[in-house]
């Protein structure tokens, strides 16, 4: 990932200025407990409390913070995160620890859920690296509260109150992960749908549009060829009119099929133009490469003899294909290129269809 605001983050949501602004606005409220927590504390422990805190979790902090302007901090960020909050929950237990042997202060220990809370759901911890999380956690408390009697006979519920919130955690991130897959499927499903022409199942006009320019673009860069084929079915109108619409559709749905075919390349752009028109789009070819697809477009019509005979003189299903063919440059422009194309197409229909023309100047 890049260091870009609207990148995402270790499979989360998140963006890294997201992150780093709930890093900062987490270590300020660390720092707003210290006023209420001092006031709290024996004076006997106010020196460990501010180095658990000052000098100990603050540094942490920072470290993560810091760790977010590596170049590579999304792939490692789910790790990160866990070692990161399983360092400050576990300078807590070493402040609950001494400020119990020191002067016998039980420190409230809400502060090991909220940690973890704030580790589940605000900086979306996944569910792969909560549960390991959650008990070292857990292992954790439970080594404190049960080998020294901190908090007396309240040591079932405390430990119980940390294990159900941990669970309810654990069970809060299976949820949302579960739904947000379900969310991504959708809008991977939505997306699809609405770059792909829904009677063929090639690209639509939009698409074609959007993936033409990124292909100048990374031509120019290297100077290669492009080939812009226009492709339209002879006589549909007389086709549709006669056999209908269903038999109609089922022509262009054949007619997007046979191109697919033709252009296998995963570089090759396949659209459905409008009506019975079609488009390619096929890179770093030759002009002896441009003919052959050409003349291949004609002859699988050629071939499959699809029966026409609405029109005097047409007895089978044709089409007519205009190409042009330009070494790009800084002045390529696809507009242009589409026009030429479909010059060379006029051409082909004016000399009779069932044929190609290249345009030249």
């Amino acid at each position: 990932m890049g260091n870009k605001h609207t990148n995402t983050i270790g499979n989360t949501s998140l963006s890294l200025f997201q992150f780093r602004l709930l890093v900062i606005i987490g270590t300020a409220l660390l720092g707003s407990f210290m006023i209420a927590d001092l006031a709290l504390v024996p004076d006997a422990v106010s020196d460990i409390y501010i180095t658990s805190r000052l000098y100990l979790q603050l540094p942490v902090c920072i470290a993560f913070l810091l760790a977010s302007f590596h170049p590579q901090f999304s792939k490692f960020y789910q790790m990160a995160l866990a070692v990161t909050m399983l360092l400050l929950t576990f300078i807590n237990y070493w402040l609950i620890l001494m400020c119990w042997q020191m002067e016998a202060f039980a420190f409230p220990y809400e502060g090991t859920v909220m940690y973890s809370l704030f580790t589940l759901f605000v900086f979306r911890m996944s569910f792969k690296y909560s549960v390991p999380y959650s008990l070292i956690v857990l292992i954790g408390f439970a080594s404190i509260v049960l080998t020294e009697p901190i908090y007396g006979n309240k040591t079932a519920v405390s430990l119980g109150f940390v294990v159900v919130g941990l669970i309810v955690g654990l069970l809060g991130v299976l949820q949302i992960e579960r739904a947000l897959k379900q969310l991504s499927k959708a809008n991977k499903k939505l997306n699809r749908l609405s770059q792909i022409d829904h009677l063929t199942g090639i690209y639509n006009r939009r698409t074609f549009e959007a993936r033409f320019s990124e292909q100048l673009s990374l031509q120019n860069r290297s100077g290669n060829c492009i080939c812009v084929f226009i492709i339209d079915l002879d006589y549909f109108k007389g086709y549709n009119d006669g056999y209908g619409h269903v038999k109609g559709d089922n022509i262009i749905k054949l007619q997007a099929s046979n191109l697919t075919k033709v252009f296998r390349r995963s570089s090759d752009i396949v659209a459905r133009y409008g009506g019975e028109e079609f488009v390619v789009v096929s890179t770093q070819v030759t002009q002896e490469q441009c003919l052959e697809l050409a003349n291949n477009i004609i002859n699988q019509w050629q071939e499959l003899k699809e029966p026409h005979g609405k029109v005097a003189g047409q007895h089978y299903v044709t089409c007519s294909v205009g190409f042009y063919l330009e070494q790009i440059n800084p002045d390529s422009d696809k507009i242009s290129m589409v026009k030429k194309a479909d010059k060379a197409l006029y051409q082909a229909k004016e000399k009779g269809r069932n044929c190609f023309v290249q345009y030249t100047q």
